[in-house]
Parts: C-alpha cells; structure tokens; sequence
C-alpha cells in the first residue's frame, strides 16, 4: 500500500518525479558534442583541429564548473 507524501511529512519524504528525457538530455547533449568532436579531429587540419579541440574540452570544463560549485558550498 502506497502512503501520500505530503508537505507536513518534510523535505526528505517529498519526492520529484523527472521523465527519462530531463534525466539524461544533459548527458547526452555533451556525448554528441563529445563525439562530433572526434569527428572533427578525423576531418583534417587547422580550424578543424581547433573545433575539436573546443568540442572535447567540454567535460573536462563541465567537471571543473562543478567541482569549483560544490567546493564552494562547504
């Protein structure tokens, strides 16, 4: 038997329901970038080289975003 979850129960109990799309849009949006990025590195040389490089720096940026943020809130 399910129980109610209300507001009066506390903010632990209270749950938030996301659909599979607002859980993995972020991750997936970086994987393709991710990936054209490797693609772009196949292409050829100069601006291409350039773009990739900006395409594959994306997570090492995102980490370091999010790890500065979370520092920060201690």
């Amino acid at each position: 038997m399910r129980r109610s979850v209300s507001k009066a129960d506390g903010p632990n109990l209270a749950r938030h329901y996301r659909s599979v799309w607002d859980v993995f849009r972020a991750p997936l949006l970086v994987g393709l970038v991710c990936a054209v990025g490797l693609g772009l590195a196949l292409v050829g040389d100069g601006i291409w080289d350039g773009l990739s490089w900006l395409a594959l720096s994306l997570p090492v940026g995102l980490a370091a975003f999010y790890w500065h943020r979370a520092g920060r809130r201690r």
